[in-house]
């Protein structure tokens, strides 16, 4: 006899409560170890942010698989061509950097959307966050939650949600795509060893239907890739609801970035090409890495896609600003 929604709902919730508990007693486990351990903490992470500024844009890199999987193919061969996934337009057509869309995806719909522009020739990294709610009108779409930027993944795949992010951007080129999903990300931080945060309130959230369970106290902590997720997924306690969970999503990746002089890259490489679906090349992404952790004088700067939220057809929307999103691009790509 197949199984109902309802007996399926509940024996998701029960395994989600058992992983909890696992979870729980790894933390458990953690919090008994040595005193040594827990007064050298301190001394090694104010080691981790005498690093060098060159040694940054690898760690970002590595880092950005992390959170919703990054990975950079570069190939030295003479005549390579760079993949493209959705061709630029304009004033950004031939513009000489390296644009990845990563999306952080749940049942389909994508919970997270960021570009990130590389321009190597003046070692500069920009991000780029795009609200999840952005209105993208699609007329052969019925029903106004298809008008929404994430629903654009779940009917037309990494190519439409390319178009998508060049399309509120200006026109800018997509070079390459990468697409995890919650689990996927939960495995990439714990190989990566988990992040310490500032959780600025108590975070409790619960959907039953997205099988989403957020139960985080306030107060700085290590966490861990559940922990994670759930500091990166809410949004409910913030003024502004999605645009309070980007700039925590930034905050985060800011703070991760000031944590970490080194990592094991084998295993988190492994990790994120069993979880990641990519055009990108994993064996050209790990040179990147390496070529750029000996360069100096990186810039790592974060923007959001100008506009303001607001309601049509019953739902809430952020309507992007056209005219200044393409200006923030033509100052991110003019500097």
């Amino acid at each position: 006899m197949s199984e109902s929604r309802v007996e399926r709902r509940e024996r998701e919730r029960r395994e989600e409560e058992q992983r909890r508990r696992r979870a729980r007693d790894r933390e458990s486990a953690r919090d008994r170890g040595s005193d040594r351990d827990r007064e050298e903490g301190p001394r090694r992470n104010k080691k981790r942010k005498k690093g060098k500024v060159g040694r940054v844009i690898a760690l970002i890199i590595i880092l950005l698989v992390a959170f919703t999987a990054l990975r950079i193919w570069i190939d030295s061969r003479p005549g390579a061509v760079e993949p493209v996934v959705m061709a630029g337009s304009g004033e950004f057509e031939s513009a000489d950097r390296i644009n990845i869309l990563l999306l952080g995806t749940n049942q389909g719909l994508s919970d997270t959307i960021m570009v990130f522009s590389l321009d190597m020739a003046n070692k500069k990294l920009d991000q780029i966050s795009i609200p999840r709610d952005t209105y993208y009108p699609r007329p052969s779409y019925s029903g106004p939650a298809y008008q929404k930027i994430n629903s654009v993944f779940s009917t037309e795949g990494a190519a439409g949600a390319s178009k998508a992010a060049s399309d509120v951007l200006g026109g800018i080129p997509i070079n390459y795509y990468a697409q995890v999903d919650t689990k996927g990300a939960i495995k990439i931080i714990d190989a990566i060893g988990g992040v310490d945060m500032y959780v600025p309130m108590d975070m409790k959230y619960s959907d039953p239907d997205q099988n989403l369970y957020i139960d985080l106290k306030a107060g700085q902590q290590h966490l861990n890739g559940e922990q994670s997720l759930m500091f990166l997924r809410f949004r409910s306690g913030y003024a502004n609801a999605d645009l309070g969970r980007i700039s925590a999503q930034q905050e985060f990746l800011k703070s991760a970035l000031s944590q970490l002089s080194a990592l094991n890259i084998a295993s988190v490489a492994l990790t994120v090409h069993n979880e990641v679906n990519t055009n990108m090349g994993m064996t050209s992404g790990l040179a990147l890495a390496a070529r750029a952790s000996g360069m100096s004088g990186w810039q790592f700067v974060t923007y959001t896609l100008p506009g303001s939220p607001g309601m049509q057809d019953g739902l809430s929307y952020f309507f992007h600003d056209a005219a200044a999103a393409k200006e923030m691009m033509r100052q991110i790509y003019a500097s």
